[in-house]
């Protein structure tokens, strides 16, 4: 982790904030998600639309209060256990180039060395 990363690492407590907010605000997100091993990449432009104990963090292409009757949105799951174990880093606005099309964005470093993004995606000017 380079010396920049880790200086943006934040708690877990910071990092639920910012996921609740992600959830309540119905934020749109790009979720790009890449295993240890590099086998396995996913990209999902959508919402965070979960974040609970019970189900865990589920990041979808659709939300159900824009798009009520969607079936078979495009979705992936985290386990609240394995979101809860994970290392947070996070990068504002103001590392991010103004005429990108992305925002803020949550780093995700899971025990297993799995790793997702979620950068919020600005609102169209």
């Amino acid at each position: 982790m380079s010396s920049a990363m880790s200086a943006n690492i934040i708690s877990p407590e910071q990092a639920s904030l910012l996921l609740h907010r992600l959830v309540t605000e119905r934020i749109r997100v790009l979720a790009w998600f890449t295993s240890a091993d590099g086998s396995v990449k996913a990209k999902v432009s959508g919402f965070v639309t979960s974040f609970t104990r019970d189900i865990g963090m589920v990041v979808s292409s659709q939300h159900p209060f824009f798009t009520p009757d969607t079936t078979l949105p495009a979705t992936i799951v985290f386990s609240d256990r394995a979101v809860a174990g994970s290392v947070f880093t996070y990068s504002d606005d103001a590392e991010i180039p103004e005429e990108s099309a992305l925002s803020s964005g949550l780093f995700i470093s899971f025990p297993t060395g799995d790793r997702l993004v979620l950068a919020e995606i600005r609102p169209p000017k």
